[in-house]
């Protein structure tokens, strides 16, 4: 048998993307259950699924057509169902289409210089309420609104204006009053957001609105929704994890009682101290996600007692129904449901049924229709076991400079009658305040049926393990990350798990600028690859859109204030620190980190004759979705690691 890093594996790199299929934005009414599903193999659209409650499924975007947002360039949910129609936004020009059945669709808005995203439909005014994002003189600075879209006619309106970002409309059943998201530069929303709270008055405008949460002190607010019974719930980490909340003026529920309107603050709300928040479902453990994209949903109510919520533990979800006491109206009797899945999104309930989107660590992302009562389990759609036997993850977790990060170790076939051992990749999520999970992924696959085993890092700073870990990289980006993946490399090697001589990191966005810093400032690896990954974070700063134009104040520092700081973390300035080869991959159309910026770095190594290599996809933008660039790339770094190995 070949040695580690060269077995012949079945698993082609054709296989892996094409087992890389995603869906999202789960949702069931009385019309069925829909879904968003990802096709890398059809030009990387985004086509909208609908499975009747006969089971019978199709695809309701006809051909030229993408359901996909653009908002904050991350998008996330692009469609609701209003009544008998579809609302969606179209991935070309960023426009509200509204479409019956699987009919040619008809163009509702003709703002060509606005994005849609996290649109929700207003039954009793006809109308869809979306979070717009309109161009402004400075492309990297566009406004953003809460707005209102007419169906008769495709007038908008707008709701809420005057604070930096939007998400997470919710009406109240009677369509009497709205609550939504908002926050401001230079927050992120994992760190700071604002529960704003309004009724609307006959005309369909705002009224009364005010701050219910997050005014005084910083809190992570997401995904609030009225109950049955009209109660405002919504998640904060107040508590130092992101736990369930009912908010509260006095005993009575913001949604079924809301006082007179108190002194008002900017953009025409009022403050109001006196509300109250009960905890619903308190853990020591997260239940929410960062707000990356629109639209998450990581809990739900199933019936006027009985809610469904997805909790992580030490970076594996689990699903778990909880009813709440009479007495003290929080959960107290839990069921976990669907033990054999770790990874529940998009959840969602309808006639005392629970569904949503779960992965595992053996077979592919499956949609599951649930009974609150028993372990009946139906899967609806995917689930379907791999073409090989997986690597199954191991959770490992290690100590540095004092702390504990965590990872996940997936290992190959281990060769007998030998002491060699194999050559390891170092995977660097992106973001950098995101995660990794213990599921079954394609990619990470290719790479172990190869004969290379794989750490996957939740590097500090990660989600999942409390605020206070999430919050690790404050001031410390550039320097955690980077010191935490070396530390994963000494604690495998030292258990034996590995060979050290041959370890090797890559990383893409957030995770490329740990990658590069790894090889700046490590000595542990042998060579890199960087996808779309920051090289400069001065450049990024001047660069990068809206949504993360202040990031790096929080990541690092003030660019003018702690130029030093900048100077020190920047793979670019230290160029000449990296000796060894590196594989670089862009898309031309980035606009998160522009192709400048790689090009940059990539000529500052080629002057110092360092082994470079360099692949730009002129269409691709901040993430490959063309089934044939991401199965260039992968071909093209399996080829690279394996002519560096000894």
């Amino acid at each position: 048998m070949p040695g580690y890093g060269f077995f012949e594996s079945s698993l082609s790199a054709a296989d892996a993307v094409a087992a890389g299929l995603e869906c999202g934005q789960l949702h069931a009414c009385e019309q069925g259950l829909f879904w968003v599903e990802y096709r890398p193999s059809d030009g990387g659209r985004n086509l909208l699924i609908q499975r009747s409650w006969e089971g019978q499924i199709t695809c309701l975007t006809p051909a030229g057509f993408s359901v996909r947002s653009g908002v904050y360039e991350y998008g996330g949910k692009s469609w609701c169902v209003a009544e008998q129609q579809i609302a969606f936004v179209n991935a070309a020009d960023q426009q509200i289409w509204l479409q019956t059945d699987a009919r040619t669709p008809r163009q509702l808005t003709y703002t060509p210089d606005c994005r849609y995203g996290d649109l929700i439909f207003d039954p009793q005014r006809q109308r869809i309420i979306a979070v717009q994002e309109q161009a402004s003189d400075d492309p990297t600075q566009p406004a953003h609104r809460l707005v209102a879209v007419a169906i008769a006619t495709g007038q908008v309106t707008v709701l809420a204006y005057g604070d930096d970002f939007y998400a997470s409309p919710a009406l109240r059943q009677d369509g009497q009053q709205i609550a939504w998201i908002s926050w401001n530069h230079p927050h992120m929303p994992w760190v700071s957001t604002r529960l704003n709270h309004a009724r609307f008055d006959p005309e369909g405008g705002l009224t009364d609105q005010r701050i219910v949460a997050g005014e005084s002190v910083e809190e992570s607010i997401q995904q609030p929704r009225f109950l049955s019974d009209n109660a405002l719930v919504a998640i904060t980490d107040k508590s130092g994890w992101w736990n369930l909340y009912r908010y509260l003026y006095g005993r009575q529920d913001i949604g079924s009682h809301l006082p007179e309107t108190g002194s008002t603050v900017a953009g025409g709300r009022s403050a109001s101290a006196a509300v109250l928040s009960q905890p619903v479902w308190p853990r020591p453990h997260d239940c929410g996600i960062p707000q990356w994209q629109l639209g998450v949903s990581t809990w739900d109510q199933l019936d006027a007692n009985r809610w469904i919520a997805c909790y992580m533990h030490q970076g594996e979800g689990r699903l778990v129904t909880g009813e709440l006491s009479a007495e003290s109206q929080a959960i107290a009797e839990e069921r976990v449901l669907a033990g054999e899945y770790s990874l529940f999104r998009h959840i969602c309930c309808y006639q005392g049924r629970i569904y949503c989107i779960a992965a595992a660590n053996d077979r592919s992302p499956a949609i599951l229709e649930l009974s609150p009562h028993s372990d009946e389990i139906s899967v609806l759609a995917g689930g379907e076991p791999p073409a090989i036997s997986p690597s199954l993850p191991q959770p490992v977790s290690y100590p540095v400079a004092g702390e504990t990060a965590f990872a996940f170790l997936y290992l190959p076939e281990l060769l007998n009658d030998t002491d060699d051992k194999p050559p390891l990749i170092v995977f660097s999520h992106g973001g950098p305040t995101a995660a990794t999970y213990p599921v079954y992924n394609p990619k990470i696959q290719f790479w172990t049926s190869r004969g290379f085993a794989v750490i996957d890092l939740n590097y500090r700073g990660s989600s999942g393990y409390g605020r206070d870990y999430r919050l690790r990289l404050a001031g410390s980006w550039g320097q955690t990350d980077w010191l935490d993946a070396e530390a994963a490399v000494d604690y495998l090697a030292a258990e034996g798990l590995i060979d050290p001589g041959n370890v090797f990191i890559r990383g893409s966005s957030a995770g490329g600028y740990t990658t590069l810093c790894g090889l700046a400032f490590s000595n542990r690896f042998r060579g890199g690859a960087s996808y779309y990954g920051v090289s400069d974070p001065v450049a990024l700063t001047r660069d990068t859109h809206k949504f993360e134009s202040h990031y790096l104040d929080w990541l690092i520092g003030d660019p003018q204030a702690d130029a030093e700081l900048y100077r020190q973390r920047s793979p670019l300035a230290h160029a000449g620190q990296i000796s060894c080869p590196m594989i670089f991959f862009q898309g031309g159309k980035d606009r998160v980190v522009v192709p400048q910026q790689t090009e940059v770095m990539v000529s500052a190594l080629q002057q110092r004759n360092v082994a470079v290599e360099y692949h730009l996809y002129p269409d691709e933008q901040h993430g490959f979705r063309q089934a044939e660039n991401q199965i260039h790339s992968l071909d093209a770094e399996v080829q690279f690691y394996r002519r560096l190995l000894t």
